[in-house]
């Protein structure tokens, strides 16, 4: 299994990131895309031990992922990741579904992904706010924050998930799952 290693900051100036990224020589690979992930249980399950069961759809790519549990070191998280392409989100959900796997949460965004050097860089914009991820290398995420200016003590240890339910706490007009309006997201 693939291990992924991560950490996720508040994004509150987007072009200042953006601009800090070019004048390091990342590329973007990907403009912002819409993201719509399906996360699967049975019966509570995976939930229990920690693990994930998700289903995205991004562009015109579907992957299923599974990861398995946490651990969480100076505000970078690290656990075990198996991901793979898929067909389709409809047919991946039905034959989870034959399996007793269930949609439990479903999360959307608007993902922008830039690679720096083995690392990943990704600017989310969510229905609860904006953010972004650097992956890859424990020392090469401390370098690349550090390079945007970010202080480890600063990051964000939840999911989006868990940063949702903080969120439905003090806001009764939020729904179940983390999804735009329909409507859509404004652009800003």
């Amino acid at each position: 299994m693939a291990q992924e290693i991560e950490i996720k900051f508040p994004l509150t100036d987007r072009l200042a990131i953006v601009r800090r990224l070019e004048g390091l020589g990342a590329e973007r690979l990907y403009p912002e895309t819409f993201e719509d992930n399906i996360v699967l249980d049975r019966r509570g399950e995976l939930k229990t031990r920690g693990s994930l069961l998700r289903v995205r759809r991004f562009g015109r790519y579907t992957l299923v992922t599974f990861k398995g549990p946490q651990s969480i070191s100076g505000g970078v998280r690290t656990r075990e990741e198996v991901q793979t392409g898929i067909e389709s989100l409809e047919k991946a959900i039905a034959l989870f579904d034959q399996l007793g796997f269930k949609p439990v949460f479903r999360y959307q965004k608007f993902r922008e992904v830039w690679r720096i050097g083995a690392a990943e860089v990704v600017l989310d914009r969510t229905p609860i706010g904006d953010y972004f991820e650097i992956e890859g290398a424990l020392a090469t995420i401390r370098e690349i924050a550090a390079s945007l200016g970010m202080e480890m003590d600063k990051a964000i240890r939840q999911n989006y998930a868990d940063l949702y339910r903080q969120q439905r706490r003090t806001r009764p007009d939020l729904g179940e799952n983390m999804v735009f309006p329909p409507e859509g997201y404004p652009s800003g």
